[in-house]
């Protein structure tokens, strides 16, 4: 699960901030990585140029203006190979695609489970509804990052305001993983002709309490625990529908069976 672990080194060095677009930019960077590198038709027009990526790309649907966290799709105009000095840094070319053949929806879940679950469930299910509306072909993929650690400070709040969401790291889990279940309710399509619902959903669990961007960090130094990647559970293990590899080959068997 290398994306957790990258996750958790990128939070580690800077904290979280709900109003910033880094965070997701830097998760968006990661699953674009790894889809171009496991799946070797999205690797293959990547690097000839077929197809390029857009990060917090708007796209009309109807008279809605969809909002997508990761757009792959075509190329405007004829295509043209990456220069072998960018595929180790960008394995995609950055531009807005002509036709959309792939949507990522990316989320997060920090604190306040029980409320942010609901909120978080509405949003994958509305985006999968304007991904199929706008092409029943379109790979619909929705991307969750939940916290399960014992405490969360948000930048939002006062600094002494520190949402507590268990008693011990035992039942800040079990909430995480009660948090994860809401999930497999949304149905995972296994082609466009399909019932309405998700192509695939990775879910990645850490645990990060914030507390040491706190502007009062060292008052709160006895309470504050490193960033790690969470336990299975509440993790999803392999081979779960919602882990994160199922999630990259799901997107990658949907795109080669609508695409090729």
């Amino acid at each position: 699960m290398a994306i957790a672990g990258e996750l958790v080194v990128h939070l580690a060095n800077g904290g979280y901030h709900p109003r910033t677009s880094k965070h997701s930019d830097f998760q968006s960077l990661v699953i674009i990585r790894d889809l171009v590198a496991q799946c070797p038709l999205i690797g293959k027009r990547a690097a000839s140029g077929e197809i390029v990526a857009k990060l917090r790309h708007h796209q009309q649907v109807g008279h809605a203006d969809w909002v997508i966290d990761i757009a792959i799709g075509t190329c405007a105009g004829n295509a043209a190979p990456l220069p072998m000095v960018q595929l180790g840094l960008d394995p995609i070319g950055m531009a807005p695609p002509v036709i959309i053949q792939i949507a990522i929806e990316l989320k997060s879940i920090w604190t306040e489970h029980g409320k942010a679950r609901l909120n978080r469930l509405r949003d994958f299910n509305s985006f999968h509804g304007y991904a199929h509306q706008y092409s029943q072909e379109t790979v619909a993929a929705a991307f969750l990052v939940v916290n399960s650690a014992e405490r969360f400070w948000s930048p939002l709040r006062k600094d002494d305001d520190i949402t507590e969401h268990g008693k011990t790291i035992r039942t800040a889990r079990q909430l995480a993983e009660q948090t994860i279940d809401r999930f497999r309710s949304i149905h995972l399509r296994n082609s466009s002709a399909d019932v309405p619902g998700i192509e695939a959903i990775g879910v990645v669990v850490v645990e990060h309490d914030n507390l040491a961007i706190n502007p009062n960090a060292s008052k709160y130094a006895n309470l504050h625990k490193p960033t790690i990647i969470a336990p299975t559970p509440p993790n999803p293990p392999i081979g779960d529908p919602l882990h994160y590899e199922s999630m990259i080959q799901r997107i990658c068997n949907a795109y080669t069976q609508r695409f090729s």
